[in-house]
């Protein structure tokens, strides 16, 4: 494995991993069924191996730590994206579950302060409400560029997906 990622998660692992919504997506899926993976929405360049190792990486972590507009894209993507009523349904309560597991901490930041971060102009609300809860706190697991290149331009630790590709 990477030293880089072995480094992080040992300084993160009670800290926690903060995961953005295309991996928090990925997992959804696979926790229900791993053939769903790369046909669901924003899933499809993912396959059953990359969510073995996304969740590999996230057993390493005692906290997870989400935020709301992760969630509400999550959600979101779901609600479009579904194949069946049946499927949507046990991808909810997937979600709800892992917002209800013991493990997962959520992080609220004011929008006053969101929309004043530097991210929130190039970026967006939600990779903005990312980097303001995670700067100084949290290890951002994500696969997308432009929010991995301003989080460590922040100052902020970034796990980027492709580090774990070839593992």
């Amino acid at each position: 494995m990477n030293s880089n990622v072995v480094e992080l998660i040992a300084q993160y692992r009670d800290k926690g991993i903060l995961i953005d919504t295309n991996l928090f997506l990925v997992l959804l899926v696979g926790n229900i069924d791993r053939r769903l993976v790369g046909r669901i929405g924003k899933t499809d360049k993912y396959t059953c191996d990359d969510y073995e190792r996304i969740t590999d990486i996230l057993r390493q972590f005692n906290r997870f730590i989400i935020v709301p507009q992760v969630l509400t894209e999550t959600g979101n993507m779901l609600k479009r994206n579904c194949p069946t009523a049946n499927t949507l349904l046990d991808l909810s309560l997937e979600l709800k579950r892992f917002v209800h597991d013991e493990a997962t901490r959520e992080s609220r930041g004011l929008s006053k302060r969101i929309t004043i971060h530097p991210a929130f102009e190039d970026l967006g609300y939600a990779d903005a409400a990312i980097l303001h809860a995670a700067a100084g706190r949290h290890l951002v697991f994500t696969d997308d560029g432009p929010l991995k290149g301003l989080a460590w331009s922040s100052g902020v630790d970034v796990l980027p997906y492709e580090w774990l590709r070839g593992i």
